[in-house]
């Protein structure tokens, strides 16, 4: 069995999404996976077990025979917040390692780290501990923010040394994917380091779900609720006249329009377009022609009591940083490693 460690410096890299299409491919290939999330952040009681979510749905996507809770062996809950560093505390070192022992019969392991490559080191399950620990091979997934994105590529090679694999960049702006392949990819091959893969930023990977914006803006349904789950990749803001905010509207597809509640208007044209969610700050109940105009389209709409400018700027903020749970988003990150990932070369370095 090969253990192989997604790691990275940054949040919201995408590892875990990488290790689920990795997975999927490889099994199709009749290889037997396995998937581990070492440092769960949102449990979930699933068959009396506490477990991670996001864990829990790439247990069900790979559909593993294993114990659900192989694939989460820690979950930080507010119980264990107040035991952790009490003087019998916990081994989760050992606890981690024993459920990584009972997958020998796999062909590879998928392990995530946490946020960054120090997190969990309090606790003694660090990326790099448990890299060294297992002698597994790391995959460094790292976002493109300009030159310093090398600096942890190479800093983390140094300090792996042959447990280091390899990189892949993620979530590339378009105007700079042309510079990372003819530049940056020769630049890192040079210093002996592979590349396995250039990701675009793609809308659909970073859209967000009507639930989301829900929570986010702490908001109110009303109608639609069976439409939560429909992925929103645009925001639209409705505070022109109606002749120019319909152009505007026409132009931008799979979108959430925010606007205030009394912009009865705004509300109606964005509702003749490709629209996804009507979002209406202000706090007061919509129009009854809006509403039910809402529900002959099938467009929810959410009520918030947030002014417009905090309820944009907290759906901005999450937009690329939510948990992995929707099978669309597999399935387009499952096709774009089967194109854009040298499985191969990887399979061959391992």
């Amino acid at each position: 069995m090969k253990p192989i460690f997604l790691i990275s410096n940054r949040p919201f890299t995408g590892k875990n999404s990488l290790a689920l299409a990795l997975a999927l491919i490889l099994k199709e290939k009749k290889y037997k996976v396995g998937y581990m999330k070492i440092f769960g952040k949102v449990p979930i009681k699933q068959e009396n077990k506490i477990v991670d979510e996001e864990a829990f749905f790439i247990h069900k996507m790979l559909e593993l025979k294993d114990p659900v809770e192989w694939s989460s062996p820690f979950v930080f809950t507010y119980e264990i917040q107040y035991k952790l560093f009490e003087e019998d505390g916990f081994n989760l070192e050992n606890q981690i390692l024993e459920v990584v022992n009972k997958q020998k019969d796999k062909d590879f392991l998928f392990m995530v780290g946490g946020d960054n490559i120090f997190e969990g080191y309090s606790l003694g399950i660090d990326s790099f501990r448990l890299v060294n620990k297992l002698n597994a091979k790391a995959l460094v997934i790292q976002n493109w923010e300009g030159e310093t994105s090398i600096d942890d590529i190479l800093g983390i090679r140094d300090m792996l040394k042959n447990n280091f694999i390899g990189a892949v960049f993620n979530k590339i702006p378009p105007e700079q994917y042309i510079y990372i392949q003819e530049t940056i990819i020769p630049f890192l091959n040079s210093q002996g380091i592979d590349v396995f893969g250039a990701f675009k930023r793609d809308k659909l990977l970073e859209a967000i779900t009507v639930r989301d914006l829900l929570e986010v803006v702490n908001g109110g349904i009303v109608c639609c609720e069976d439409k939560l789950d429909e992925l929103i990749e645009n925001i639209s803001i409705g505070a022109m006249d109606p002749d120019n905010a319909f152009k505007y509207f026409l132009r931008t597809p799979n979108k959430v329009v925010i606007t205030g509640v009394y912009r009865t208007d705004i509300q109606v044209l964005a509702l003749e377009t490709s629209i996804k969610c009507l979002l209406l700050t202000g706090g007061l109940h919509p129009n009854e022609i809006v509403i039910n105009l809402a529900k002959t389209k099938g467009v929810p709409i959410i009520v918030t009591t947030l002014d417009t400018f905090t309820t944009v700027d907290r759906i901005q903020k999450i937009f690329g940083k939510t948990m992995l749970k929707e099978k669309g988003k597999v399935l387009r990150t499952k096709e774009m490693v089967a194109k854009g990932f040298a499985l191969e070369k990887f399979l061959k370095k391992l």
